[in-house]
């Protein structure tokens, strides 16, 4: 189980394996809205997912593996401290339904395989 820091509360566990019963809790809650997976399944299609949608991605990460005694959405988003790295590698991870430590690696790997030019003509 991946963890993350935030600013008031210390290091917390989250869970990128999301269940559906995750979404409908939120959902009832308010957190998230009726379309919210439609809009993570949607922005797996090329589309740039907003801010406020990965930020929910990640709260709902963290309600995972916090089922019973947890922080509410204004409290953890208000000490969360935005690295845009860790953001995406939990966004990533719930989407491909991996742990983060898994997919930040392939990731990595990913990026170590991009070649590295020597600078573009502009052409």
């Amino acid at each position: 189980m991946a963890q993350i820091e935030l600013k008031k509360y210390g290091t917390l566990d989250i869970d990128t394996r999301l269940t559906a019963m995750t979404f409908m809790t939120l959902q009832d809650e308010g957190v998230v809205d009726k379309d919210f997976l439609d809009k993570i399944v949607n922005a797996t299609n090329g589309v740039e997912i907003p801010l406020r949608l990965k930020l929910n991605v990640l709260y709902a990460a963290y309600r995972e593996a916090n089922k019973v005694e947890y922080l509410s959405y204004e409290e953890f988003i208000s000490s969360y401290q935005l690295d845009f790295i860790e953001l995406n590698y939990v966004v990533g991870a719930a989407i491909t339904k991996q742990d983060v430590s898994d997919f930040s690696g392939f990731a990595n790997s990913l990026t170590k395989k991009i070649p590295k030019s020597e600078g573009s003509s502009g052409k």
